[in-house]
């Protein structure tokens, strides 16, 4: 194809045509990484919101996002997660019909949420795997110690069950860097990893269908 037509809607369509048409499914779940800068502007969200479209449109089923809030002052950091999720919450409100979301706060706090299971948005702010994993711990001890359950009866599913996400993710999504934070810790194991130097608010769409296009080409080997 005629290198011309990068960037150009043309090979926008391009992509598009070759997503729907290839004999691999596109990812069930993708997650994306991102940091607290990436969404403080109005722009950074509506690039949020035309990715959870896109990957909509391609059969995507869960979006789970992770915004790493990197101030150390734990007020500072509260202070940003309810200043995000307020936000968040007015945008999501006008997601089409059929989208569900759930949005946590720096303790796994519900920020704000609608049911759906067409299709479904998970935001964690700040609030990360390890995090997830030792209240999905402390629950299940709860429950050993009031007798609801035998201490023979805790497995890998069972904990599992108490996380706050129940599915891996296809493949995880890091903008403008090279490394994963503390997100999905148990959940990602086996997910694929996509890395890009394109910063959050330089992402286009084009930029969105070759991740799906990447993922599409690659043969998962689930740790084999």
């Amino acid at each position: 194809m005629d290198l011309l037509l990068f960037g150009h809607p043309l090979y926008e369509r391009y992509l598009a045509w070759q997503i729907t048409r290839s004999t691999t499914k596109t990812p069930v779940h993708v997650a994306i990484i991102l940091k607290e800068t990436d969404l403080l502007e109005h722009k950074g969200i509506e690039k949020l919101l035309t990715a959870i479209l896109t990957f909509r449109r391609f059969k995507v089923e869960l979006v789970s996002i992770y915004v790493d809030i990197l101030k150390a002052d734990q007020p500072v950091k509260t202070e940003i997660a309810s200043t995000l999720g307020a936000r968040l919450e007015e945008y999501f409100i006008d997601l089409p019909s059929g989208t569900g979301y759930e949005i946590y706060g720096l303790e796994g706090e519900v920020k704000g949420s609608r049911q759906s299971r067409d299709f479904f948005v998970y935001v964690s702010l700040g609030f990360g795997g390890r995090g997830e994993i030792t209240r999905a711990v402390l629950s299940i001890l709860e429950e050993v110690k009031t007798g609801y359950t035998r201490p023979e009866e805790v497995d890998e599913k069972m904990l599992e069950s108490h996380l706050l996400v129940k599915h891996e993710p296809d493949i995880m999504i890091r903008s403008g860097g090279q490394k994963l934070s503390d997100f999905l810790v148990w959940q990602s194991v086996y997910s694929e990893l996509y890395f890009t130097d394109v910063n959050w608010n330089d992402v286009r769409r084009i930029d969105l269908l070759r991740v799906i296009r990447d993922f599409q080409k690659r043969q998962r080997r689930y740790g084999k």
